[in-house]
Parts: structure tokens; C-alpha cells; sequence
């Protein structure tokens, strides 16, 4: 008899821990969150990719810098209001820009120099002048905007500075664009900075 109860006892404890998990279960029944930015849903929560956090991966995060590694060079102003770039050798071909870039942040410190150049060029022919930055050039204050330089290179007197426009590495809610567009028709000046970023 006590085996029998003690049997039932036992059956009756296996059939209620057995019928108690349910395969819906709390994290099978979590409310669907739409994950915004890429992100994206795993048990019951967004994950979220790099740069963005939140429930729903709609805030974005500021990365701790900026990354130059290029800058493309499409228009820069072809003569020094009218004039050639250098006066000294008119009517010739080498009297056109031997061109390069500088950047200088808030302060106006210079922040990189442009080790080469390009000779006797002009824009608005479809050529473009890239410019690799080695060391990629890291920016990490977001606050004020950069500069970007254009000049010309002159081997006999001072460089001609040619144009210059402002641009911030990073906004909030930009989306993290790999291209940062510094462009001035009023400057004459358009160029292309290919970037990453570091969080």
C-alpha cells in the first residue's frame, strides 16, 4: 500500500513539472520591437550595430573619432581672378596650379600638409585629384569645423593659397556617412572626403 501511494505521489509530481513547461514560454511571447538603423531582433531585444544604442537602435552614438584616409579633389579655382596661378611663365601650360591640399582645425594649426602635388592641373574636365592620407589624418573634437586648403605649389617664391572651406567631421543624426562633401560654389571648391570611424 505505501508503495502505491508512494508511486502515485511520484507520478502525480512528474505530471505537473512535465505539463508546467510550456514551449510558450515568456521569451516566446515577448512583444516584437521593429529595430531601426540595422539592428536587429534576438530574444526579445534589438541588437543593435555599431554606432547606435536604445531600445530600438535609434539613438546614435558619437564615435571617439573621425578618420580621414582620402580626399578627392573635383573643383578648385582655375586662375587668381583672371590671372594665371603662375604669373611668372603666361600663356603656357606650366603657368597652371601645381595643386595641393592642407587641413588646419578650429585654431587655424595647421593639422596635415599634403606631402605631393599635382602639376600644371585644372578642374571642371572630369579629372579629379586624389589625395591619400598617410597617416589617415583621426579627428576627435566634433564641436567647431575643420578647414580643408587648396594651394599652389611654387618651387621659385611662396606657395598661392587658392581656396578654403569648413566642414564638421560629425553631426548628430548624420547616419555616418563614408563621404563628407566640403563644397562652396561662391569658394569655388569641392572635394570628397572619404571617411571611417572609431568607437
Amino acid at each position: 500500500m505505501r508503495n502505491q501511494i508512494f508511486r502515485l505521489m511520484l507520478l502525480s509530481i512528474l505530471t505537473s513539472t512535465y505539463l508546467g513547461c510550456s514551449s510558450d514560454s515568456d521569451s516566446d511571447n515577448c512583444e516584437t520591437i521593429v529595430c531601426l538603423n540595422g539592428g536587429a531582433f534576438v530574444d526579445c531585444e534589438c541588437e543593435c550595430p555599431e554606432g547606435y544604442a536604445g531600445n530600438n537602435c535609434s539613438d546614435q552614438v558619437a564615435p571617439s573619432k573621425v578618420i580621414i584616409n582620402k580626399a578627392i579633389v573635383k573643383v578648385f579655382p582655375n586662375t587668381d581672378n583672371g590671372e594665371f596661378w603662375d604669373a611668372a611663365i603666361p600663356n603656357s601650360e606650366d603657368a597652371l596650379p601645381d595643386v595641393y591640399i592642407t587641413f588646419q582645425d578650429s585654431n587655424l594649426n595647421i593639422i596635415y600638409d599634403s606631402p605631393n602635388f599635382y602639376e600644371n592641373v585644372i578642374s571642371g574636365e572630369g579629372t579629379f585629384f586624389e589625395f591619400t592620407l598617410t597617416p589617415s589624418l583621426e579627428l576627435s573634437s566634433f564641436d567647431n569645423p575643420f578647414l580643408i586648403n587648396i594651394w599652389d605649389y611654387d618651387t621659385t617664391s611662396d606657395d598661392d593659397f587658392m581656396t578654403s572651406f569648413g566642414f564638421f567631421a560629425y553631426t548628430s543624426g548624420n547616419n555616418f556617412p563614408n563621404v563628407i562633401t566640403v563644397v562652396s560654389q561662391s569658394d569655388e571648391i569641392l572635394v570628397d572626403l572619404e571617411v571611417t570611424y572609431q568607437f
